[in-house]
């Protein structure tokens, strides 16, 4: 009797162990501000710009709850997922109140995205490529309503700028069918179904530094981070990050 329970438990552990090892990981983690986050004085909005309020935030540096910082952007390099189905509607940039709409967007699955304008003005997407700032697209929505589906070449960060509104930026990480996220309001993120191994895992965040010059703003470069990460079968890995 006690042998046949001997040989149950070791078949139900080997049965699970073998589960285990087919499972995928979840990496877990936050991005953080230390110390007193820094602010910006608005940016007096010209009277000539009507429609767009008297002054717009500069602000790029959104800290919340114990300190979370939003609109980072975790992936891991180098790593691709088998390509799932998606569409462009999936991901929408707006033009909105003379702002863009997510500030951070992340295109997880595929290379395209939907830029919108629901404004009752000229806009354009003129889009850069953030490594080099060669001009990748450029997007003309002179209408309410206007959208247009935009595919880019290659997978990477998109710098988004408006030619007719100096304060307007954004950007789009395109991941390419990669692994990656934005953090939320309180800087979480998390990245599921990752093969078990080895990974450098990114932290990138646009940075905070803003000046006017010339009468325009002048944002301030990014800022990356990097870890060396392990994840294992059915686990969740931990990483958290720290700006200063």
């Amino acid at each position: 009797m006690k042998l046949s329970k001997l040989f149950s438990f070791i078949f139900v552990f080997v049965v699970a162990a073998g589960i285990a090892y087919g499972q995928d990981g979840t990496i877990t983690g936050t991005v953080k501000f230390s110390g007193t986050p820094p602010t910006m004085k608005p940016f007096p909005v010209p009277s000539s710009f009507t429609g767009c309020g008297k002054e717009k935030s500069l602000d790029r540096l959104i800290v919340g709850k114990g300190g979370g910082v939003a609109n980072a952007v975790v992936y891991i390099e180098g790593l691709k997922k088998k390509a799932g189905k998606t569409s462009p509607g999936e991901y929408v940039i707006d033009q909105k109140n003379c702002e863009y709409h997510p500030h951070v967007l992340v295109v997880a699955q595929g290379n395209a995205f939907t830029v919108e304008n629901t404004d009752m003005m000229f806009h354009n997407v003129h889009g850069y490529v953030e490594a080099t700032h060669a001009t990748a697209f450029n997007i003309a929505e002179p209408i309410k309503g206007m959208k247009a589906i935009q595919r880019v070449r290659k997978p990477g960060m998109y710098l988004l700028e408006c030619d007719v509104h100096p304060w307007m930026n954004g950007y789009v990480y395109v991941a390419g069918n990669g692994y990656a996220t934005e953090t939320n309001s309180d800087g979480a993120f998390t990245l599921s179904n990752v093969p078990p191994g080895k990974y450098k895992l990114v932290m990138w965040h646009e940075g905070w530094n803003t000046k006017i010059v010339g009468g325009r703003p002048d944002y301030s470069k990014p800022v990356e981070q990097t870890q060396e990460i392990t994840v294992a079968a059915g686990k969740a890995t931990t990483a958290d990050f720290t700006l200063k």
